[in-house]
């Protein structure tokens, strides 16, 4: 996995290289701002996602391009807002100083903008844009908005100082802040290939389990990893009086939920066979990060 994930990145880096090449923007310091946002870019988890939905489906990496940029430019917009001070107020993203640090608050919240912006300047803009890339962009828009990540964010910022928080809360949060992304790439991408409503409805279910165990081992690496390891703040949730998972069933408890999600998540695929390999696959390296 550790391989197609780095060959799934070296693919996303020419595509999004290709499209920033071709964007056209003399206004500064708001493009280098945007580019550091998108370029910082870590394991690439969501267009690996988009490219594992396009072989599911038989076409290639090519022909989810758009919706790979769409979705990583949506994601680094999310970060670089909830890096800021009025949010999560963290300094360090993935080894480097986080946006707003280098380019000042302002300039932090317009780079988001931006990168929302071209995100779906991207995918509208398309070569193969058809009746399914329209309902791909739309299921992306409802996923990413105040019924997906957005609502899931508003539910974080009230999560502080809330020690009352109950284990289907989090859950609620996690799934709305984490999943509903993974759910845009990975079956956004499903429908713009013209995948199934059986194989979407099986998909959306893998990756809501996928977030979930995607968020509880961040949770736990939070409380256990160092910022040099992560490349990131640790033990943030406790600065910001954040409850998580952990925080309600402990460590051992979490690791044990961890791997109930981990098997409910590929029986939900399994039955597609050598087609849902790399998505198993995947699902057992996320949980792995742990060890």
């Amino acid at each position: 996995m550790q391989e197609i994930l780095e060959r799934y990145k070296s693919i996303f880096s020419k595509q999004l290289n290709d499209y920033l090449k071709k964007e056209r923007c003399d206004i500064q310091p708001i493009f280098d701002a945007v580019k550091y946002g998108i370029e910082n870019g870590g394991k690439r988890i969501r267009p690996a996602l988009c490219y594992m939905a396009s072989d599911f489906c038989g076409k290639d990496e090519d022909f989810v391009a758009s919706t790979a940029v769409g979705i990583e430019m949506i994601h680094s917009y999310s970060l670089i807002h909830d890096d800021l001070p009025c949010m999560d107020n963290d300094s360090l993203r993935r080894g480097k100083p986080t946006l707003h640090v280098v380019y000042g608050e302002g300039m932090a919240v317009l780079s988001g903008d931006a990168l929302l912006n071209m995100a779906f300047e991207t995918m509208l803009t398309d070569n193969n844009f058809d009746e399914n890339a329209l309902k791909s962009v739309r299921y992306i828009a409802k996923n990413s908005g105040i019924n997906g990540m957005i609502g899931g964010q508003c539910i974080d910022l009230s999560n502080e100082d809330k020690s009352d928080y109950s284990l289907d809360e989090v859950m609620r949060l996690n799934r709305l802040k984490t999943s509903c992304l993974l759910k845009s790439a990975l079956v956004g991408s499903l429908i713009k290939c013209g995948g199934t409503s059986n194989e979407i409805l099986d998909m959306e279910n893998f990756a809501t389990k996928l977030g979930e165990i995607f968020q509880i081992v961040d949770d736990i690496l939070d409380k256990t990893s160092s910022s040099e390891v992560l490349g990131k703040e640790t033990n943030q949730d406790r600065a910001n009086g954040k409850k998580t998972v952990v925080d309600i069933l402990g460590l051992e408890e979490s690791r044990k939920y961890i791997a109930k999600l981990e098997a409910s998540a590929i029986s939900d695929i399994s039955k597609y066979g050598a087609r849902a390999d790399k998505l198993i696959a995947l699902c057992k390296y996320l949980t792995q990060r742990l060890y």
